[in-house]
């Protein structure tokens, strides 16, 4: 049973990592590395690169190329996703507006002749 809790906890427990500005990346991905379990020279072998590069690349996440990133991401277990905000904040505006009655609907049943 307690196996089974740990499992369906494992399972349930998802966490996703906003990266806003780019000096947010490298210790992101240091994190990520360490949750796995992994040196920096486990992860180099995994990646066919260096030890040093992957140094570099904790301390400076500029240092990697967009295809080094994914290959790294892809390493690790981790999804990237491209979240469109401004579509959001749309979706969630015409959402505000539906749920509230605009000021040209009427709320009551209008007299004759008025609206």
């Amino acid at each position: 049973m307690m196996i089974m809790c740990k499992y369906l906890l494992k399972m349930i427990f998802v966490m996703d990592l906003l990266i806003s500005v780019p000096d947010q990346l490298a210790p992101q991905l240091r994190s990520l590395r360490k949750a796995r379990g992994l040196t920096q020279a486990e992860l180099a072998s995994k990646l066919g690169v260096s030890q040093s590069r992957i140094a570099a690349i904790e301390r400076n996440a500029a240092a990697v190329s967009t295809g080094q990133l994914l290959s790294l991401l892809k390493v690790l277990g981790v999804d990237l996703l491209l979240r469109d905000t401004q579509a959001q904040a749309a979706n969630a505006a015409a959402s505000s507006q539906s749920s509230h009655p605009s000021a040209l609907t009427p709320t009551h049943s209008p007299a004759q002749g008025q609206w």
